[in-house]
């Protein structure tokens, strides 16, 4: 039987150490872009689940009977950890995430006949309270 040399023993187990750092880092690499995908998808669906919830309270309060009243809401606090705006003006229900790009957008359709629209709020206390002044709505 051959006996082995040092060297060659030495350089067997560098290239599968170097062969695993790289399958590491190819597997890392992979998983990373994964995430990155997954919490851009889940973030819209989570903006887009707010968004429908207050304009499903925002009509609630539009139905009722009366000039004053008012609705509060509980929504999330934050979406995928971070922060995020609901906007109503006469355009429809925006839902911006804090610092991108990513936001939601609803009209109004045939409620902006009847009622003028307004209000800016974070997400941050976790309640809004929607307002029906005569024939205003108001987020606050």
């Amino acid at each position: 039987m051959r006996k082995k040399k040092g060297q060659t023993i030495v350089f067997e187990q560098v290239l599968i150490f170097s062969i695993s750092v790289a399958i590491f880092i190819a597997a890392f690499t992979l998983f990373s872009m994964y995430q990155t995908q997954y919490m851009s998808i889940t973030t819209r669906d989570h903006l887009a689940g707010v968004k429908e919830y207050v304009m499903s309270n925002i009509i609630d309060i539009a139905k009722k009977e009366g000039f004053n009243s008012s609705l509060t809401v509980k929504i999330p606090r934050t979406i995928s950890n971070r922060l995020y705006i609901l906007d109503l003006n006469n355009n429809g229900l925006y839902v911006n995430m804090t610092g991108g790009g990513i936001y939601e957008f609803s009209g109004l359709g045939v409620l902006n006949d009847t009622f003028t629209f307004g209000g800016q709020v974070s997400s941050d206390l976790g309640v809004i309270v929607i307002y029906k002044k005569g024939d205003k709505i108001l987020l606050m």
